[in-house]
């Protein structure tokens, strides 16, 4: 169930769990989850008050925990060697922020995160709307998928050298997750797709639904768009608003077909919601661009049937691997930055950055969609615009977490 803020301090025990992913009847998968289950608990919060959350390792190696897409201070952002100590086996460390932002995000590990995300270290963290739309359903759609044996055990080749250097570690069995697994035909729903994989980018489609994408990263889009190629990376989010005209399939889109995520049951008809148009979501709240003082270019690099680089792991970032001891832009707090992320490998990256939200620019050069992730595809370029307004030392990095753990990690510092 949802758990709310309030006054008291919400809790979250990183442990071992044993969860039900492949079919009823098949085995059950040993992994790593909250509070006893994988994902961990809906965690549910309003935007302009403190939230509490306390982080109890029961884990046997360390751990922290991101919440991802949260414009939070910086010390609260949970990345080890960056903003914080890891917590120890048995020791807690309590978060405490105040979401700026409504919308859909998420919490993840942050420690060895291509194997304890992977192992099932995740959960949906929903910032609520202060005027939420008019719908009959709010349901989470948490996706991801798995390395799985025939008996439902784990494949342990979170960091193989072949994985790493190439798409990263892939699973052979992919699921979604639902808050709820009932509605009625012609109920209005909110989905929040939610993309926890590892690597895998999902082509998501939706049957049995009309409607819109409201939001994407968490952020409000200014008009309802179309639902039509819906592609999510890994970390990326989307908010469709839609009626129900059917049983609902959620398929990620294949070479080989449509591959069945998930089922939502049908059950009934609502005879009392009038059909009429979707309305866009309250809009973000965020600070204007100005002219950008600063246009910087990142340069993915490496990877198999890439160029070589002088970094000293698989991947690279301008000839750079893995964190370094100066940043790789030094920005005032304010200051408006283009940036510029070109992929020079043959692998797509969702390059994903910390504490703030960035302006995707379009192809006739203006201020286009709000994201933390962006997809970036081989051979491809994309320009993003981002008013740094939140001070403190801020990773930068691939989300495919196989290529982040393979040398794709930077950072920058806001004064």
């Amino acid at each position: 169930m949802p758990t709310f803020a309030a006054q008291d301090t919400l809790r979250l025990k990183a442990e071992a769990v044993t969860q039900q992913i492949l079919p009823l009847g098949d085995g059950v998968t040993s992994m790593l989850g909250f509070n006893g289950s994988m994902p961990g608990p809906e965690l549910r919060v309003r935007r302009g008050e403190r939230v509490n959350i306390e982080v109890e390792n029961g884990l046997e190696e360390g751990t922290a925990v991101h919440w991802h897409g949260i414009r939070l201070e910086n010390r609260m952002d949970g990345v080890p060697m960056l903003t914080q100590e890891l917590i120890e086996p048995s020791a807690t460390k309590t978060y405490s922020f105040i979401p700026p932002d409504e919308g859909t995000y998420w919490y993840h590990s942050h420690y060895i995160s291509h194997e304890q995300v992977a192992r099932g270290m995740m959960g949906p963290l929903i910032v609520e709307d202060e005027t939420p739309p008019d719908v009959d359903h709010d349901i989470t759609v948490l996706m991801a998928d798995w390395q799985m044996q025939e008996d439902g055990s784990l494949s342990d080749e979170f960091a193989d050298m072949h994985s790493v250097a190439h798409g990263g570690y892939m699973g052979n069995f992919a699921r979604a997750f639902l808050s709820q697994d009932l509605v009625k035909t012609g109920d209005r729903v909110r989905f929040r797709l939610i993309n926890a994989a590892t690597n895998r980018i999902f082509p998501v489609a939706v049957s049995g639904v009309v409607g819109a994408v409201v939001a994407l990263d968490g952020m409000a889009l200014s008009e309802p768009r179309p639902i039509e190629e819906l592609t999510l990376a890994p970390a990326q989010r989307a908010d469709l608003i839609v009626d129900i005209t059917g049983p609902v399939g959620i398929d990620m889109m294949t070479r080989q077909g449509p591959y069945r995520l998930a089922d939502l049951t049908v059950n009934g008809t609502n005879t009392d919601r009038l059909a009429g148009p979707i309305m866009a979501l309250s809009p973000p709240n965020l600070p204007t661009p100005a002219e950008p003082s600063q246009h910087l270019t990142l340069t993915m690099m490496g990877g198999a049937m890439g160029g070589r680089h002088d970094g000293d792991n698989i991947w690279a970032f301008n000839n750079v691997s893995d964190l370094q001891g100066d940043p790789f832009g030094s920005f005032q707090s304010g200051e408006t930055v283009r940036i510029t992320f070109a992929n020079d490998t043959s692998f797509p990256h969702g390059i994903h950055l910390h504490g703030h939200h960035f302006y995707e620019v379009d192809q006739s050069g203006a201020l286009g969609d709000l994201r933390d992730t962006t997809l970036v595809n081989a051979g491809d370029s994309r320009d993003i615009i981002c008013v740094f307004d939140n001070s403190g030392r801020w990773l930068l990095h691939c989300h495919m977490l196989s290529h982040a753990v393979g040398g794709m990690r930077t950072w920058v510092n806001v004064a």
